[in-house]
């Protein structure tokens, strides 16, 4: 057997009011719209600069673990699991120059929403309201996930059967 440490997400929303709630997130977090009635807009920033303004259904940040998943069908690169980065990938984004990007972990990605309420949703499993004044703020966790895996277990392998890839005839 042997061990791969994954990386993680570590983040907090901090709310207009001071309070702090603080997560950890395994595979991706997603912030959205609420309703499908309407576009959203985030604001990013990367290392307390302005980066972009993404106008969509919402914005996916995701480990390389989480790159499989969620991250995947809304268009953004496969990173091989060991990978030290993010990937934010637009979700529905309402203009065709919006790409998805990888950036390195040790970058803090702040989000925030002039919307009056938005959704930020930790491993699909945990969800939060987010409201005008609110900050998202994510950076890579100081401690991985340790997963144990085969000694003969091959990621290339793996993915190559679960997407279906390739033919050997």
């Amino acid at each position: 057997y042997h061990i791969d440490e994954r990386m993680m997400i570590e983040g907090y929303i901090q709310t207009k009011e001071g309070e702090r709630k603080p997560f950890f997130a395994f595979n991706d977090v997603v912030i959205m719209r609420p309703a499908i009635s309407k576009m959203t807009k985030i604001h990013a920033s990367l290392d307390g600069e302005w980066f972009n303004t993404y106008r969509g259904d919402g914005l996916i940040i995701a480990t390389p673990t989480g790159s499989t998943a969620y991250n995947l069908a809304a268009g953004g690169p496969i990173m091989y699991p060991l990978t030290q980065a993010f990937i934010m990938s637009p979700i529905s984004a309402h203009s065709l120059t919006q790409r998805p990007l990888v950036v390195p972990a040790d970058f803090t990605i702040e989000l925030k929403s002039p919307d009056e309420k938005v959704i930020a949703m930790i491993d699909g499993q945990d969800d939060y309201e987010m409201y005008a004044g609110d900050v998202l703020l994510l950076k890579g966790a100081t401690q991985g996930a340790k997963l144990l895996h085969r000694k003969e277990r091959n990621y290339f392998s793996v993915l190559r059967e679960k997407l279906s890839w390739g033919d050997t005839n």
